[in-house]
């Protein structure tokens, strides 16, 4: 625990300098002009085609006006009003999933040079770059998994109370590994990246990732700190391999 508040510590005064204040503003503008734009026109569009849909019955995939019976239950005010409001959920959530993946591209972009400052101002360690193609082996591993994972969720979208618990358990896999992989691969040397790998970057980094992970679907506030959780998962692998490296000195 004491650790833990540390690193809090250290990582919000490096949060809140000039440098990366400005890492923080940047993408998360970019991240709020592509999500609204994409909520603008995707509820537009969607709100258009749902209403036409549930006016004529045809839906697509199955064509429900040749059923006067259920037309009639279908035009019912609340009836309408319950479709359409579960199709906006279901887009609503998706957008949620869309701010987890913006916040990705965000770490996988600015990591290398929010890693590399952190070492110059806290630990000066050399560090031996992870091979290229092993970070991509493991990136299209996690890949699969998540995909395998996802598809094994899906049924439960329409359970109540267990949807939103299980469609996000193969999200936060994905965060969690690919944070993993992308700051592992900056912040440890091979033999401690290996380690940490096969420990899912051990309980500080996993309790940290499922924290940053619930914070990340708040959209804007997954964002807006999206540079400070960096900044944390930094000084947690960086401590862990300055340790490594003291124990094969001793």
């Amino acid at each position: 625990m004491k650790e833990i508040l540390q690193i809090i510590s250290l990582s919000r005064k490096d949060f809140f300098t000039k440098k990366f204040i400005v890492l923080s503003i940047l993408p998360l503008i970019c991240s709020v002009i592509l999500l609204g734009i994409g909520v603008i026109w995707v509820g537009n569009e969607f709100g258009e085609i749902l209403t036409q849909a549930l006016q004529s019955g045809d839906f697509g995939w199955f064509d429900l006006s040749s059923y006067s019976f259920i037309m009639s239950i279908i035009s019912h005010g609340i009836v309408h009003w319950a479709i359409s409001a579960m199709f906006y959920a279901l887009a609503s959530y998706l957008m949620l999933m869309l701010s987890i993946i913006v916040a990705l591209f965000i770490a996988g972009f600015l990591t290398p040079i929010i890693t590399k400052e952190i070492n110059q101002r806290h630990y000066n360690l050399d560090i031996t770059p992870i091979n290229t193609s092993k970070v991509i082996k493991l990136s299209l591993g996690v890949a699969l998994r998540f995909l395998g994972i996802l598809c094994l969720c899906l049924p439960f979208m329409f359970v109540p109370f267990l949807h939103f618990i299980t469609i996000n358990i193969p999200f936060f896999y994905l965060y969690h590994k690919f944070m993993l992989i992308d700051l592992g691969s900056n912040t440890l040397n091979e033999n401690k990246f290996e380690l940490a790998w096969l420990e899912n970057g051990g309980l500080k980094f996993s309790v940290s990732a499922f924290v940053f992970y619930v914070i990340s679907l708040v959209p804007l506030l997954g964002l807006a700190f999206q540079i400070y959780f960096i900044i944390f998962f930094s000084h947690i692998l960086f401590r862990r391999n300055s340790r490594f490296l003291e124990a094969k000195v001793f």
